[in-house]
């Protein structure tokens, strides 16, 4: 029997503690370490920070797609509508991908098969997790791409990957994602790989679907720029750990971690010819970040009680994990 509890209100998934380590040769990574996040119905909430610092990795393990070996979960909750997926046996938790949880991956031409029509392939989800038809799934596929913004769906359908644009494939693979209307997206750096253009729409159709259908989102990006207009929550992470989380229009006027100015100080404005301030340093090794605030090395404003990994500061939905926001 699967470990339960009842869902908070519109909370559709709540992480608790969350840890994610690998092995390796030269000791373990702690790649998501005590991460704590939730997400309501119709909520988009961002996930920021640099590379490395466990976003993709947090969205991962949600759905426990880390590869095991080398990774295993270290600890932790991750519940889903009163569920704790953690605690799932492996057939039960397939009934969960795809269906209730639904993942967009970064680049779509490693996610889609080369091989099969896109309609194939989105119809191939409603058949497994809807039962539909081979012809019902089919007309729904079209529908999908109608949806997501596909011009000539009807043609489109019968097409392989390669001949699609790349901001085409993105709303492919946004389609096989919302096939059966999942309550939770989990998008991995959606727009990564597309122009300016391309990457404004499909924030744009991510926020319109998200108020049409309620499904909660959680969207990983290393670029606060994305987030900005398009998210209500932000989650600031740095090696494995939340330092920083709210909303978004609060985070970005009044940052309270000194990384979070940090990021914010390094981002080009449009009413400012002010110098960009890069943050000096580099992020720590994973396997040996030390018993103290892993950013106090880069950290301009660190003193003597950095030593100590600071506890969080302030409400579940608005406060930083920094000895600056002490009472």
């Amino acid at each position: 029997m699967p470990s339960t509890k009842p869902p908070v209100g519109d909370v559709v998934l709540q992480i608790e503690d969350l840890c994610t380590y690998f092995e390796t040769d030269e000791g373990v990574v702690k790649a998501v370490d005590g991460v704590s996040l939730a997400v309501r119905r119709g909520e988009i909430l961002g996930l920021v920070g640099e590379s490395g610092s466990g976003k993709s990795v947090t969205n991962l393990s949600v759905l426990r797609l880390v590869p095991s070996p080398p990774g295993k979960h270290a600890g932790g909750h991750v519940w889903f509508r009163g569920v704790d997926l953690t605690a799932l046996p492996e057939p039960e938790m397939r009934k969960y991908r795809g269906n209730r949880i639904a993942m967009i991956f970064q680049d779509p031409m490693t996610s889609l098969n080369p091989y099969l029509r896109v309609g194939r392939q989105i119809s191939e989800v409603l058949r497994l997790h809807k039962g539909l038809t081979r012809k019902a799934a089919w007309e729904r596929a079209i529908e999908l791409l109608q949806l997501v913004g596909i011009p000539a769906p009807e043609r489109r359908v019968d097409q392989h990957p390669h001949e699609l644009s790349g901001g085409m494939r993105q709303r492919v693979m946004i389609a096989m994602a919302l096939a059966c209307e999942p309550e939770l997206l989990l998008a991995d750096e959606p727009t990564t790989a597309l122009d300016v253009t391309i990457q404004a729409q499909i924030l744009e159709l991510i926020r319109k679907l998200t108020d049409r259908l309620g499904t909660a989102v959680i969207l990983v990006t290393h670029d606060l720029g994305v987030v900005a207009g398009v998210s209500d929550f932000l989650a600031v992470m740095y090696a494995g750990r939340v330092v920083e989380r709210g909303p978004t229009g609060e985070v970005f006027a009044r940052p309270r971690h000194p990384y979070t100015q940090g990021l914010l100080a390094s981002l080009p404005r449009l009413d400012s010819d002010a110098e960009l301030t890069p943050i000096e340093g580099r992020p720590p090794d994973l396997r040996d970040v030390g018993p103290g605030c892993a950013f106090a090395p880069r950290c301009p404003q660190a003193h003597a009680r950095c030593a100590i990994q600071p506890p969080w500061f302030g409400s579940p939905t608005r406060g930083a994990a920094c000895w600056l926001e002490a009472p």
